[in-house]
């Protein structure tokens, strides 16, 4: 696949209306010294996400990076997101939009026609800071020898207000498994080789919330990852999120994997810490513990009355 040009502000489509600095009127900053940069593929999954998917588009395009390889997979949305991918055509590398299996299978998808020596993904709701990738590139040529790359990654509220920033921690196996406590990587920060990709054959597909997770316990064991507190992305907080939306499932899968992958211990002392907290907010809450035992309760015989008799 090309590895397209980088455009201006300019010689991109113009931005909605009252849309204004970055990634609508605000442009690539001024290129680094010349020097060697890897060749970049990032992919895009995206299903019904047409008030994001334009302003992650941008942040890519106008990253100012010449050796960019961008691929978007849409999984057959109805919402107007296949008429926002045709405006930027020019500059993307590919792009289909049909029925998949889940992001996963995008994900495997996508990344299988990429040429770049470096890759990521990003979801259609987050988006790169300016530099981002110019600051990967500096951040890899200073560790060589690492086999992915991860920089920090600001949570913002839909209304692009920030709201906490997350610096990645835990470079080993051991401290990655400890999910959220020794270890903390944001996905759309982490950047990683093609060719560990490849040896893993991507990631998981029976995983939906945590495939990522997955996908970084097993490259641990193929090399190092270099950190650095450097922001390089942002994710969006908003409901319909895997990561905030539906975390209890999320949170459910993590202790899964932490399991297959000989971690129990730690699963079942994260589960347990869980459950404490909910005890100990249902005890400083109690309307909510009686609506809690309510539905616990009560839901099963309102639901056997409303089945109709055979």
């Amino acid at each position: 696949m090309p590895f397209r040009a980088c455009p201006s502000v300019e010689e991109l489509p113009s931005p909605p209306r009252d849309a204004r600095g970055w990634p609508w009127t605000t442009g690539p900053a001024a290129p680094p010294a010349a020097g060697p940069l890897p060749t970049v593929t990032l992919v895009t999954p995206s299903f019904n996400q047409a008030r994001f998917l334009e302003a992650t588009i941008r942040s890519v395009l106008l990253q100012g990076y010449p050796s960019l390889e961008y691929v978007i997979m849409d999984g057959g949305s109805t919402d107007g997101s296949v008429e926002i991918i045709r405006k930027y055509e020019p500059w993307l590398a590919a792009w289909v939009s049909r029925r998949d299996r889940g992001q996963s299978d995008a994900l495997n998808q996508g990344l299988a026609r990429a040429e770049g020596e470096v890759v990521n993904w990003l979801c259609s709701d987050d988006r790169l800071v300016p530099g981002a990738l110019h600051a990967l590139a500096r951040f890899r040529a200073a560790n060589p020898d690492a086999i992915a790359w991860a920089g920090a990654c600001r949570t913002v509220t839909i209304e692009g207000r920030s709201y906490y920033t997350n610096a990645p921690r835990g470079a080993t196996r051991e401290e990655l498994a400890d999910w959220g406590r020794s270890g903390r990587i944001s996905q759309p920060a982490c950047f990683f080789r093609r060719d560990a990709w490849e040896r893993l054959r991507g990631v998981e597909e029976s995983y939906h919330y945590a495939m990522d997770f997955d996908l970084w316990l097993r490259m641990s064991a193929l090399g190092r990852f270099a950190l650095t507190e450097e922001v390089w992305a942002e994710e969006t907080m908003h409901d319909a999120t895997k990561s905030f939306g539906q975390r209890g499932r999320s949170l459910a899968e993590v202790h899964l994997i932490q399991i297959r992958h000989g971690f129990e211990r730690v699963a079942l002392e994260r589960m347990g810490e869980a459950l404490q907290q909910r005890e100990d907010m249902l005890a400083r809450h109690p309307a909510i513990r009686l609506k809690t035992q309510l539905n616990l309760w009560v839901r099963p015989f309102l639901d056997a009355l409303r089945k109709p008799s055979r």
